[in-house]
């Protein structure tokens, strides 16, 4: 009766373990349909891809970069005139150390020399 019902219980395990093995390797093994638009479908050679991920990285940083200059057209609409003024000073400045300049032309012109040079 124990030898019996053991043995049910290990075949029963054993079915189960067979039948996940078996089921998994053919889910892994198959492939999903093409859509109709074809967007979902991976690229076929590495030049699609390149140019794929390319082009998806350029409309992405394209669509930041006008909401970001939107966001700051009207962040710069809502402040007082005093703040706008101090805005473009400082938008001024930023393109000025950006380009290496720090120091205005009449101050390197007409200021005291540098004695560490």
């Amino acid at each position: 009766m124990i030898k019996s019902r053991l043995f049910s219980v290990l075949a029963a395990a054993l079915a189960i373990t067979l039948t996940l093995l078996t089921a998994t390797n053919a889910d892994a093994q198959r492939r999903r349909p093409p859509r109709d638009d074809g967007g979902g479908q991976t690229p076929r050679t590495v030049e699609e891809s390149i140019r794929s991920a390319e082009e998806k990285k350029a409309a992405r940083e394209a669509e930041l970069r006008t909401g970001w200059f939107d966001a700051q057209d009207n962040h710069f609409k809502k402040q007082d005139k005093a703040t706008r003024k101090r805005m473009r000073q400082n938008a001024r400045r930023q393109k000025r150390v950006r380009q290496g300049r720090q120091v205005p032309w009449w101050r390197r012109i007409f200021g005291r020399p540098n004695r560490y040079r």
